[in-house]
């Protein structure tokens, strides 16, 4: 019944683009492990690199894109985002539901 009510879940977030790879595999590991306490299930992490924004946020043009589809309940994405709202090292974030007919099309 628990797994019923997790449903799958994509986060795209932006990295600072002052910090070594180092700082950036470490940012990533934390977001995993953050969803991992909550309750969820890391299925894939895709980092997709350095990329210049769209409009310039903080004084930034670019920033080091990851992409991150997990399992998770509902609840736990709340405090999710507001981890990532409160990271310094994270500039942007978007979490969204992953439609379950759209992802096996």
């Amino acid at each position: 019944m628990a797994e019923k009510k997790a449903r799958t879940y994509e986060t795209v977030f932006i990295v600072r683009p002052n910090l070594d790879e180092e700082a950036v595999d470490k940012t990533v590991a934390v977001v995993e492990e953050y969803i991992k306490a909550q309750g969820g299930n890391v299925e894939s992490t895709e980092k997709k690199g350095r990329k210049r924004l769209a409009y310039e946020v903080d004084k930034m043009r670019d920033g080091y894109y990851v992409v991150i589809v997990f399992k998770a309940k509902a609840e736990s994405i709340t405090p999710l985002k507001r981890m990532m709202t409160l990271s310094e090292d994270i500039i942007r974030n978007l979490v969204v539901v992953i439609d379950p007919e759209v992802a096996h099309a």
